[in-house]
């Protein structure tokens, strides 16, 4: 009884200060959010910071839509990223940029710079080295029949994915599984589950795991089989064959009677990784007062977010199905 009116009134002082409180105002800065890949071509998501107290700032996404984007492989200027409308959120993963090339992907070992310049705000620096390629080298499946009834059968795919991480040095991995719909130009992401011990950052979207993070402080120069579960359905209701997902079943998402499932071995560099877990205590430790505040890690001079490359290395498994 009595910690629970000392809580009742530590909540009244603190709301009764609500008004007078008075939070720095240090001016907006370029926030730049990348994971530039080499399967894809160079794009960063370019925004502006927003006061804390400004809600409509700092709820909405504050887009760049005058920013000069300049990139510099190796230190030599190679292209001005052109603005575009195309943002995705790519399933508690990473941001498709809305600053794209027409022409660059990133190369593994090579240092790439982007310099972001905007009318009003600071000029915003980073710099990446994007690590060694470390391949997969066989994806093995199986499947388990959870459950069959005359409309609905519930089944487990497991899969095995193999690669050898590299001897004497430290690596960082992000890994995922994803499809592209007939109907969308870019890449969908998939939820799957995954107890494997190696892992140490989950990345999750309304709890669903959509990617996992994790270093080689166990597996150091050895081969590994990592191990992700994906669960689904076969509906005959829907006149839909084997394989099928809980959030995989519109027509759009076949082609030519198949599925594809990609899976992703992104070699990553050590600031990526120090991102993601920060930003995983920072969700942990959201809405309570109580904790000491999460500073979420940025490589970024003269403004705020994470400028990163990965290596992206790409194994698939096709299903196929009748009509």
């Amino acid at each position: 009884m009595k910690y629970s009116i000392l809580f009742t009134i530590f909540l009244i002082l603190f709301t009764s200060c609500q008004d007078d409180l008075e939070i720095p105002d240090t001016g907006r800065k370029i926030v730049i959010n990348g994971l530039i890949t080499t399967d894809s071509l160079l794009n960063v998501d370019i925004s502006r910071s927003a006061y804390i107290t400004n809600v409509r700032e700092y709820v909405f996404r504050s887009d760049l839509d005058n920013a000069e984007v300049c990139f510099y492989q190796d230190d030599v200027r190679m292209d001005s990223l052109y603005h575009s409308i195309l943002y995705v959120y790519s399933g508690g993963v990473f941001f498709t940029g809305n600053y794209c090339s027409k022409s660059v992907y990133p190369l593994p070992g090579k240092q790439y710079k982007i310099v972001v310049k905007a009318p009003g705000l600071p000029d915003a620096t980073a710099t990446t080295i994007i690590p060694d390629l470390v391949r997969i080298e066989r994806v093995d499946t199986s499947r388990i029949i959870l459950t069959t009834t005359s409309t609905n059968r519930s089944y487990r795919m497991t899969y095995n994915i193999e690669f050898t991480d590299p001897v004497n040095e430290t690596n960082y991995y992000l890994f995922n599984v994803c499809r592209k719909p007939r109907s969308r130009s870019y890449s969908n992401n998939i939820s799957f589950d995954c107890s494997d011990p190696i892992v140490e950052e989950e990345l999750k979207d309304n709890n669903l795991i959509y990617g996992i993070a994790f270093s080689d402080k166990i597996i150091n120069g050895k081969k590994y089989s990592l191990t992700i579960t994906v669960d689904g359905n076969w509906l005959s209701s829907y006149s839909y064959k084997f394989p099928h997902t809980v959030d995989d079943y519109m027509k759009d998402n076949y082609i030519d009677n198949k599925k594809t499932y990609y899976f992703n071995l992104y070699s990553i560099p050590e600031e990526y990784f120090k991102y993601i877990q920060t930003m995983n205590l920072y969700f942990e430790r959201q809405g309570n007062p109580l904790y000491e505040p999460v500073m979420v890690y940025s490589n970024v001079t003269g403004g705020y977010g994470i400028f990163a490359g990965a290596a992206v290395s790409t194994d698939s498994v096709v299903f196929t199905f009748p009509n």
